[in-house]
Order: structure tokens, then sequence, then C-alpha cells
């Protein structure tokens, strides 16, 4: 398990350690040499100039080594927490709320919600992350890296390196003392495997009361102001302590397991081990089995076979939480790296979005679809074409199934009973994800550049590219008049930006993505009306070029699609143009009217 936690690098310091276990080795069986040497009266040069040149290279070796793991966590931190960021945002908002997630780091059903991430870049979603995800993107990830960096080596070498020491011991000292000692020192593994089966379960206790702890506090923080205005202060207050307690009753009881590791390894390994040494040597030494450069050099010998012990002793819980750490990550976050993605060249947008698939004029066929959600029935026998190009807008009153619709478009939840063709062909999941991008209510902004935002969708894209998306996004003129253009900071959430511009960044890195059908969850909602009035020209522009899916309470920015598909109840209410629906007297017309807009 360890060897298959262990990232490729980690190995440099494994071998640089072997490397300097072999030269310290030698160094302390030229020491002997030295002083039989100068007991004898003999000549010690020899044995000086290798001792001098093991000593040199076993410093330098530890030097390099010691420089390798801060570099190798950096790494692990950027690419876990990149991994877990990008399925943190392409994951079902409803599935996030209603418990944890079930991804695996080798699991294709991640959300598309946002980022416009493209196929095996990014998952598509700008979902916020759950308030438990937070601190695995954060301290989580932290112990991760720290794990796999500066764990795993130093523990493979601990494992390894006595080994060599024993081996050298033996071919040249005394092979009597060398199986001994190898007795003592395969003790390692059997008690570390125990105490690894003791700790498992605590540690993973105390890790999930972190992370409720954690998203108790956000939780509270956010709803701060809502907890003011009902005088419920107190009762957040309390919330926020209970779970502290809690964690620290089980932070207590984890230290105490990890202190009597360290007593152990301490009272077992420095005391029984290097005892055991100085007496094996001095029965060996009395018996003129070994000369007094031996006593030194076995006496010496037993400190390497003590260094790495002590050294994955006292780093044992680095170990129990980074471990615990990346089975929560990978059971809740990580999303899987696509191979074939790495190889797609560097297209722009327009390439991207549309080149078709096939030679069908119809991108999405809807038959009879049916869904069920919770043993109810959500969705009955919607039938609907989706012409490639084509502005579809889904509307209804707040219940009759919008929402889920969008999520089966997304590949989020499975159809019941009917079918929905992609191209022509029976689509599941992982095709739907590839295919489609969301632009949610409320995307997610990181506190980043707009450059960087925007390269969520496609890491190499080029700034002209970029200026290309902001354009058709009708947001180009809005950043470049900033001081710092691409590289303005939007601050948490998109602080900087006002409301219009985030709707317009979230559609400018959907564009990004290349995505064959981009679905806009209610892109105007909660804007004034010059904003609703910019963002609604953007998606204008889109039309034709793109194939566009609009839910939309707000009925007057409907009135330029192509076909408006209204859902009551889980059915089809009704389906046509714009113009057909407002000459009758359905939903369409009556709510149309009621925003008191004729558009």
């Amino acid at each position: 398990m360890l060897l298959q936690d262990m990232p490729p690098r980690a190995w440099i310091a494994t071998a640089l350690q072997w490397v300097r276990t072999i030269a310290l080795t030698t160094l302390f069986l030229a020491l002997g040499r030295v002083l039989d040497a100068a007991l004898n009266d003999a000549e010690t040069t020899g044995a000086l100039i290798l001792g001098a040149v093991a000593g040199a290279v076993a410093v330098t070796c530890s030097g390099i080594a010691a420089a390798v793991p801060p570099r190798l966590r950096a790494v692990e931190e950027r690419r876990w927490r990149g991994s877990g960021i990008r399925a943190a945002l392409g994951r079902d908002p409803s599935a996030a709320a209603s418990g944890p997630a079930s991804g695996a780091p080798r699991s294709s059903s991640s959300a598309h919600a946002g980022t416009g991430g493209r196929p095996g870049a990014a998952r598509r979603g700008a979902g916020r992350p759950g308030t438990g995800e937070a601190d695995l993107l954060t301290g989580g990830v932290e112990r991760i890296a720290e794990y796999r960096a500066e764990f795993l080596g130093p523990a493979l070498a601990a494992f390894t390196a006595p080994a060599l020491v024993l081996l050298m011991l033996g071919i040249f000292v005394d092979p009597v003392i060398a199986v001994v000692l190898l007795v003592l020192v395969l003790l390692v593994p059997v008690l570390v495997r125990f105490f690894l089966a003791r700790f498992r379960g605590p540690t993973a206790a105390y890790r999930r009361l972190a992370g409720q702890a954690t998203a108790k506090f956000q939780e509270v923080l956010r709803s701060l102001g809502g907890l003011v205005l009902l005088g419920a202060e107190d009762a957040g207050r309390r919330s926020v302590a209970e779970a502290a307690a809690a964690l620290r009753v089980q932070a207590v009881a984890l230290l105490k397991r990890s202190q009597l590791m360290i007593l152990v390894n301490d009272a077992l390994f420095s005391l029984v081990m290097i005892t055991a040494a100085v007496g094996l040597a001095l029965w060996r030494f009395d018996d003129g089995m070994i000369t007094a450069g031996g006593f030194l050099a076995v006496v010496l010998l037993a400190t390497l076979l003590y260094e790495p012990i002590d050294k994955l002793g006292r780093s044992f819980y680095v170990a129990m939480a980074g471990r615990t750490q990346q089975g929560l990550f990978t059971q809740t976050l990580t999303t899987p790296a696509d191979p074939a993605a790495a190889e797609t060249p560097n297209m722009t947008p327009s390439e991207t979005s549309t080149e078709p698939a096939s030679g069908s004029a119809e991108l999405l066929r809807l038959e009879n679809l049916g869904v069920e959600r919770g043993g109810s029935s959500v969705l009955r026998g919607v039938t609907l074409s989706v012409p490639r190009g084509a502005a579809i807008a889904v509307v209804g009153p707040s219940g009759a199934g919008k929402s889920t619709l969008a999520a089966v478009l997304q590949g989020l939840l499975p159809a019941a009973s009917g079918q929905l063709l992609l191209e022509g062909r029976p689509a599941d999941s992982a095709a739907l994800q590839q295919a489609a991008v969301t632009v949610p209510q409320k995307p997610f902004i990181f506190s980043g550049t707009v450059a960087e935002n925007l390269r969520l969708a496609l890491p190499e894209a080029t700034e002209d590219q970029l200026w290309e998306v902001l354009a058709r996004a009708r947001l180009d003129a809005e950043i470049a008049a900033k001081p710092h253009g691409l590289d303005t900071q939007v601050g948490e959430d998109g602080g900087s930006l006002s409301g219009g511009q985030i709707r317009r960044l979230a559609i400018a890195r959907a564009l990004l993505s290349g995505a064959k059908l981009l679905i806009l969850d209610e892109p105007t909602a909660d804007l004034d009306r010059r904003a609703e009035r910019l963002v609604d020209e953007s998606l204008r522009s889109l039309a034709g070029e793109h194939t566009l899916i609009l839910i939309a309470h707000r009925l007057a920015t409907t009135r330029w699609a192509d076909q408006v598909l209204v859902l009551e109840a889980g059915e089809t209410a009704a389906l046509g143009t714009p113009e057909e629906l407002l000459a009758q007297t359905g939903y369409y017309a009556q709510a149309t009217a009621g925003e008191g807009e004729d558009r």
C-alpha cells in the first residue's frame, strides 16, 4: 500500500538515503580498521582516505536528500489541490448538499456545473465546494502532501537501510551479530502494522470531526447576518462550541495514542537495539571473534540501525493523518485525469465548439423521458428535439422539473424511462458530461485573476483566445478598461466584479471549454436591467453557433429562443416558438404578461 502511494520523485530521496547509509557504513568500518591499524602499529592511510571519501559522499547525499521532500511537497500540494478544486466545482450541488460525495479518483460521475472545463482538463461546474471539502482542500491537502513527500520515502529507507547495514556488518565484521540484530529489526514492520491497524479508526474519526467542525464554523459564519436578525447568535455560538469540544476530546485521545507509539519506539529500539548491539559486540570480542576495531564498528553501526527507525516512529502521526486524509479526499473530491485530453491539440474555441461528431443536424433528442428522485416521479413523458445550434428555453412554475431536466442533460441524473440520444446515439452520463457545460445562477469565481478563472476551462489557452471569448461574452471592453486587464484580481467569489460581469465571465469560461451544449441556469436572475441586457446580448450572440438550453423564470429573456418548452408538474404542458405560445392562453402567455413586459 505504501509503495502504491509513493510518488515517483520520492524514489530519488530514498535512493539518496540508501547511498548515504552505505557511505556511513563504509565510514564506520573504515574507522574500525583505523583503530586496529593503530593498535597494531600498521599503516592507516588507506583506511583514512576511504573514510574521508565515504564521509564526503554521506554528507553530499544527506544535503540533496533533505532538499527533495520540500520541493516534492509543493508539487504534491499543487496537484492534489488542483484535482480537488476541479472535482468540487464539478459537483452536483443537490448531491453535495444531501451528503458526502461518492466520487472516487477513478470515477467519471463528477458534475459539470460551470467552470467551463474542457473534457479531461477540469470537470465542468461552478458549484461552491462544500464546507467539509474546504478543510480537505486546505489543511487536508497539506497533510496528504506531507505524507506522500516527507514520510513515504524516508519510511521505505527506514525499512530497507538496516538491511544494507546488516549485510555489510555480516560480511566485514561478524555474521552472528548481524543475524541477531536482524531479528530485532524485523520487529519494526510488525509493530508498525499493528499500530496502523489500531490507530486507523481513531484517526479517521478525528479527521471527520475536524471536517464537521470546519463546516459548522463556515456555516455559522455565512449565516451570521440571518442569525443576528433572528436573535439566534447564541444558538450559532453553541453549535460551533459543541463541534469544537467534540474535536478537542478526539484530538487528546489521538495525541495519547501517538505518544504511546513514540514511547514504544524509544523503549524497544533505542534501549533494546543499542543495548543488544553493545552486548553482542562485547561477547564476540571477549571470545576473540572480532577485533577492537570490529567492536567500535558494531557500536557505531547500531546508531545507523536505530536512526531511520527513530525517524519513522516520530513521523508516525504524519503517516496516519496523511493516509486518512488521502482516503477522505479520494472518496470526496478527486477527479480522474483523462490521458486523451492531455494529447488534445491547442485549438481555438470556435474550432473545438463547431466541429460536429456526426453529420446529424440534431444534437439531442429526448423520447418519453422519465426521471425519478427519492422514489417519486419528477419528469414524465418528456419528448424534445434539440437541433444543433438551437436555443431552447425551459420554463415553468417552481417545482415543475426544470432543474431536474437540466441535471439529466448534464449527465448528473439517470433517466428512469424513455431514451436520451446524443447525436443520434444513446447517451450515458459520461457522454453527456463530456458534451455539456453549465453556467449556474451563481457561478463560482476564484480569488485569482481574470485569466486564471478563464483558464480553468482550458489551461493552455493563449491571451488571444481569452480575449476572443471575453468579446463573445460582451465583457472584453470592461476587462480591457481595468488597469491590469487579464491580470485583474477578481477577489473572493468575484467580489470586485458586478453580478452581470460574473455571469458573463462564466459564459466566457464556458465558451472556452468548446462544449457542444451550453446549459444556462437562470442566466439573468437577480440582475439589474443594464446587466440583464448585457447578459442577454451575450447569449443572443451565441445563438445559432452554439446549442443553448436556458432555464428561465424571467420569461421576457426567452423571447428570442427558437423554441420554448413549458413544464408543469413534471410533464410537457406546451412546446413551440415564443410567438406561438404567446398567442395561446397557457402558462407562458400568462406569466409573461404578469411580468409587465412585451419584448
